[in-house]
């Protein structure tokens, strides 16, 4: 299965052109953070995905997993499972977040989501329970939140209001449902959980505190679209979930679980794009040739 483009300078000028103008109309985009991985001639491709974005690869997602058997997702995004998540995020028993902000950050926060955007999407996932008709997103309701589930409402709220309307993941999973396709989880939902709960409070603290968010997300969606994984990783850096829990410890799990079917080939496997860089060290230390590419779009076919 071969699923990378060809170099932009391999394209007439006119036509790498004309699509520049024509992705300057629409939400899709050019999808580069794509790697083919093969070992004893069965190839799969490897995706990094961003959990939420401005941007759409539709085109890109429905022509990778459309020439794959089985498509491996991080974990299960349903309505039970989205449940779960609220349930579990929506009782804190230890340290509250919101309790933990100075009253300089507060103030940050409040300004920062002073404008909202109507928009729905996939930055609603988990939190269209949790807002009802609050007033203030750091009202009584954001205490009584676990921390991880307090921040991600917080930060989900910000984005949304630029747009940050899509998920890969959540997309990928869509399109391989209505493509019927051999869908697998790499973790549970309980996984998952437990996962978050273990981000500290401190990294969440200092990035509210500390970060300049715009600056954040432009360079996050630059260095994204861009298919630039060290630039990217250099700026997730500061994100919480760039911890030991999240990343460094869940690595050798994630490539366990998805070996089994690499071994098979003609797989394509969706996980965080901050996981790319361990992953990849991963395989190709078990004898694994990695291709990077990226699928070009064309936005005319888009709906």
């Amino acid at each position: 299965m071969s699923w990378l483009g060809k170099r932009e300078t391999e394209r007439p000028f006119e036509a790498f052109t004309l699509d520049r103008v024509r992705q300057l109309f629409s939400n899709e985009r050019d999808l580069r953070t794509v790697w083919e991985v093969e070992q004893r001639g069965r190839r799969s491709v490897l995706v990094g995905t961003a959990h939420f974005f401005p941007y759409r690869f539709h085109t890109a997602l429905r022509d990778g997993i459309g020439g794959a058997d089985t498509v491996l997702l991080e974990g299960p995004l349903d309505e039970v499972s989205r449940r779960k998540v609220i349930a579990a995020g929506s009782a804190r028993r230890g340290a509250s977040l919101y309790d933990a902000l100075d009253e300089q950050t507060l103030r940050k926060i409040h300004d920062a989501l002073a404008v909202r955007s109507p928009s729905l999407g996939a930055s609603r996932l988990y939190w269209p329970e949790l807002r009802g008709g609050m007033q203030d997103v750091l009202g009584a309701e954001i205490r009584q939140l676990e921390p991880w589930m307090a921040f991600f409402h917080i930060w989900t709220e910000f984005r949304r209001r630029d747009g940050w309307i899509y998920s890969v993941d959540l997309d990928a999973a869509r399109i391989a449902s209505a493509m019927n396709k051999d869908v697998r989880y790499l973790e549970t939902i309980e996984e998952q959980i437990e996962t978050l709960g273990r981000v500290p409070l401190d990294r969440m603290v200092s990035f509210l505190k500390s970060v300049d968010w715009e600056a954040y997300c432009r360079q996050y969606v630059r260095h994204y679209l861009a298919g630039d994984l060290t630039a990217f990783m250099a700026v997730a850096r500061a994100f919480p979930t760039f911890c030991e829990p999240v990343i460094e410890e869940r690595d050798p799990i994630l490539l366990e679980r998805m070996t089994p079917v690499l071994e098979r080939g003609n797989a394509i496997a969706f996980v965080g794009i901050t996981h790319c860089r361990g992953l990849l060290a991963l395989l190709r230390a078990r004898g694994y040739q990695v291709t990077p590419g990226f699928h070009r779009t064309d936005v005319r076919r888009n709906p």
